[in-house]
Formats: C-alpha cells, structure tokens, sequence
C-alpha cells in the first residue's frame, strides 16, 4: 500500500480555508457594541447572504442599507420570536442590516398588499397577520409622513422580512450612521 503525502500546496490550501472560516465566525460571534466592525456577515434573509463592508457616512439617503439597533420594545420581540440573534443592542437583539425607502417628509403608504412612497408603488408584498410559527405581528399598515430624524426601512430581498411595515418608521440614530456597502457573495 502506498501512502500518499499531501503537497505543500493542498495543506497551504487547507490552512488558508480553516483560517478563513476562523475569521468568519470569530467576527459573527463577536458583539458588536457602539462601534461597528468594518466587515458584516450576512446571515439574514433581508439581504443577499455574504459579506458586507461597514462604513461611516454622517448623511443618510434613500437607498442606503442601514445598519442600527431598533428601540428596545421591537428588540425584545425580535429575540424572542427569534427574528434577530442576541447581541449588544439594548433589549439584547444585534443590529439589523436594512435598506432605507423613505426619509424625513417622505410619505410613505403601507397597505396588506403594497408598500408606496409618495405615490410610486415601491415594493408587492403582503403585511402578514401572523409568522411562520403562528405568532401575531403587529402592523404599520396606514399612511406615515416621516418626520425629521426618521427611516423607512424595508427589504425588498424578503417579502417576510420584519421590516418597517411591522414597526413602521424608525429613529435613525444620530451620526455617524452605519452603511452597508455592495452586495453579498452568492
């Protein structure tokens, strides 16, 4: 019987995909307090799955991915109906990554079926009454015309994500914001 010895190259190889997974998890499971590390790994439906890179901006804009705590009271419903993992968020839910569709004197329309700002249909999809466990959500089905401070959030990746049309508007928290740039690795 011959016994084969891997090359340099396949256990360079194996080194490098151990520690990439290292990395990766240590920085998944690592709380993240006031400041945001700079890499964000996905694991949720409400953006592609993948990684993300985390900045700084001190202005928010339509489009931008947010990436905050929610007020403590949708915290604690989040962790416990297992919408958000633990983490350092008051409440004890980690930070959402959420697209912003509307801001301050935007009008936003939330109905069972569509979700408009200002008139332009923006996304299909049904508010649900329940979860997929059976648990009722509340809903945010109404008009909002979004005060100063305030974001629409809403992911167009999930139609059941808890987003804003559950919530309604939320306070974006003073700069500087965190943004998250580019999509993730399929």
């Amino acid at each position: 019987m011959i016994r084969r010895v891997p090359s340099k190259f396949q256990l360079g190889g194996v080194l490098v995909i151990i520690s990439l997974s290292l990395v990766a998890i240590s920085i998944y499971l690592l709380p993240v307090g006031q400041a945001s590390l700079p890499l964000f790994i996905n694991t949720s439906s409400s953006l592609p799955y993948g990684f993300y890179r985390v900045t700084k901006v001190s202005e928010l804009r339509s489009g931008h991915v947010l990436r905050t705590c929610l007020p403590d009271s949708l915290n604690r419903i989040a962790v416990q109906y297992g919408y958000l993992h633990r983490g350092t968020c008051s409440g004890g839910a980690a930070r959402i990554g959420k697209p912003i569709i509307a801001m301050q004197k935007d009008t936003v329309l939330v109905s069972d079926q569509v979700t408009q700002v200002n008139g332009r249909s923006y996304f299909k999809a049904p508010v649900y009454t329940h979860d997929r466990r059976g648990n009722r959500l509340p809903n945010a089905i109404g008009t909002h015309v979004l005060k100063p401070g305030e974001c629409f959030l809403l992911s167009t990746h999930s139609m059941r994500s808890y987003d804003s049309r559950y919530y309604g508007p939320v306070r974006c928290c003073p700069s500087p914001y965190y943004t998250l740039n580019g999509y993730g690795t399929p």
